[in-house]
């Protein structure tokens, strides 16, 4: 019986560091491409550039870090306080076991440049 509670034990540990190593990378572009967002919007905020054009950036910046961004995941927005780009897009983690609660993200990425 003891023999099985640590075969468990590794068994468990394995998994999660698996996780890990999945989810990871995931989350570390996702802040990267955070960071790109922040800085299209900070650029682009005191220029006349078109709201098509600023999606370009974006679907750029996300290739680079092999996000794939289609132009009706981004919208840009004008106001009286700044520039706002919200950015929302789906991940699916490659796992050994495919559940989809475990193995599809959905997220938001927002970036919102305030004028001096």
């Amino acid at each position: 019986m003891g023999k099985l509670k640590a075969l468990i034990g590794i068994l468990l540990v394995v998994v999660l560091f698996y996780s890990l190593w999945k989810w990871i990378p995931v989350k570390m572009n996702n802040a990267d491409f955070q960071d790109g967002l922040d800085d299209i919007a900070r650029r682009v905020s005191y220029t006349g550039t078109s709201d098509d054009d600023i999606k370009q950036m974006v679907i750029a910046k996300g290739r680079t870090l092999e996000i794939p961004l289609k132009e009706d995941q981004i919208t840009v927005t004008h106001g009286t306080t700044g520039l706002g780009i919200t950015v929302r897009y789906h991940i699916h983690y490659d796992l050994v076991v495919q559940l989809p609660w475990l193995a599809d993200t959905d997220i938001t990425a927002n970036s919102l440049n305030k004028r001096i």
